[in-house]
This record gives C-alpha cells, sequence and structure tokens, in this order.
C-alpha cells in the first residue's frame, strides 16, 4: 500500500491474475470498508508496510469497524462454487491483546453467520458457530492471552448450511466489528493489530491438500518474521495512543 485506505479504497490482490481466470472478471481487487470517530480507531502503515489499525477500548461505540472485504465478483465465485474445498489464512501482529477470544476476525456468511458460511473464524484462530466440514486448522497465538506475531489457518470441505446469500463479506476484520455492523462482541474488548497477508485458495481447483498448502504456508510465514525477513523487526504506533 502507498498509504492508509480509507472507506472504499481497492486494495491490490496480487494474485488477481489467478483470480480473474477463475471468477471471469478483472474486478478482484478487495476493498475497505470502515466507519469510525477519530478516536475509536487510529489507521497507519508500519514501518515494513503492514496496515496497522489501533482500536479504542474506551471509546469504541457499536459499529465501529475497519475490514477488508472480497469483491462481488469473488463472493458470486464462492456462492456459485459453495461445494469446493478452500485454504484460508492470516498473517498479522497482535500489538494490544483482545478481551476476548471469541470475536469475530473473518466471516464470510450468510445474515444468520453461525448457521449458513464459507468462513468464520474468530480472533484465537477457531472456526465459529457449528462447522460440518474442516479439513484442518492452526494457530500459533490465542490475541486474548498475549501479542505477537500470528497466523491462523483453516480449510474447509465445503460451505457449513446453505449458505445462499453472503451478508457478510469480511477477510480481516481489525479490532472485532465486521462490516456488515450486526455483531458487536467486541465492544471494549477488541485487540489492535498489523494485517500482512490474507490468503484464499480453492482447492478443488488447484488440486492441493491442505496439508500441503500449510506446509508452504508456514516455511513462508517463517521466513518474512524471521531475522532478515520482510516483516522481521516492524515498529508502528504504540496502542496506548488510544486507551
Amino acid at each position: 500500500m502507498s498509504g492508509v485506505p480509507s472507506n472504499g479504497t481497492l486494495v491490490n490482490n496480487i494474485a488477481g491474475s489467478i483470480a480473474t481466470s477463475l471468477v471471469g472478471s478483472v474486478s478482484v481487487s478487495p476493498d475497505i470498508a470502515t466507519g469510525f470517530a477519530s478516536n475509536a480507531m487510529l489507521s497507519e502503515l508500519s514501518a515494513k508496510g503492514g496496515l496497522h489499525v489501533i482500536k479504542s477500548k474506551v471509546d469504541d461505540v457499536n459499529n465501529t469497524r475497519f475490514t477488508l472485504r472480497i469483491p462481488a465478483s469473488i463472493r458470486a465465485y464462492l456462492l456459485t462454487n459453495r461445494a469446493h474445498s478452500y485454504y484460508f489464512s492470516i498473517w498479522q501482529q497482535v500489538t494490544r491483546k483482545f478481551d476476548a477470544a471469541d470475536v469475530p476476525l473473518a466471516v464470510l456468511a450468510e445474515s444468520a453467520y453461525s448457521n449458513d458460511f464459507l468462513l468464520n473464524l474468530v480472533a484465537n484462530g477457531g472456526p465459529a458457530g457449528a462447522p460440518t466440514n474442516i479439513l484442518g486448522k492452526a494457530t500459533n497465538l490465542d490475541p486474548a492471552a498475549g501479542t505477537g506475531t500470528a497466523k491462523h489457518q483453516l480449510g474447509v470441505s465445503k460451505a457449513t448450511g446453505t449458505l445462499a446469500n453472503m451478508a457478510y463479506t469480511d477477510l480481516f476484520i481489525f479490532g472485532g466489528c465486521p462490516s456488515a455492523g450486526v455483531m458487536n462482541s467486541a465492544l471494549h474488548k477488541g485487540g489492535s493489530q498489523v494485517m500482512y497477508r490474507v490468503y484464499l485458495e480453492d482447492l478443488t481447483v488447484s488440486g492441493r491438500s491442505y496439508a500441503d498448502v500449510k506446509a508452504q504456508d508456514d516455511a513462508l510465514f517463517q521466513a518474512a518474521f524471521a531475522p532478515g525477513g520482510k516483516f522481521y523487526g516492524d515498529t508502528y504506533t504504540a496502542p496506548s495512543t488510544l486507551p
């Protein structure tokens, strides 16, 4: 990113050519959805180029939000191919811990989000709702217990429930309130995070297994945050700037 994205800003999809070949559209860039008062959230680019969002635990109100959303073309593809298998992962730095481990982190779901969804990931990396389709899941950090670099990985063999539509389209939720603005379970509990990487792969199309992609993801994560890696030693504004 060349600057801090505002509401509606498109974020470059570095796998855009692959996405276009699958969904049949060149409009494959996710966008940013925001809604917050200046004393409720602070957004910036970290020294290494991650997107850092600090959420106040005092001055946030219901629907204080900052999220990364999938574009309409990919949403339509996922709905059409909800019986496919998918791999999803997030790389982040938790800079101030959450006061609850079960607030939303990524949600691709109907309005009844705990019943009909493709992804329903909470802050500690666990799938929420009642998933019937888990190929595998892994996380290295519970952000309600501490701060630090974190990766969350989830593989699903199909959507849970019917997933006839997708009211929630959030690939990454800063602080816990999704862009649909219905869930406010993170009020005064949300953490602060740097987002580095969000990855979604259609395993049915690629022919790869959850284990194959996870192994590659693990190796890339290790290299990126090890000494000399692209995100090693990142710096950012102290979350205490917002109480």
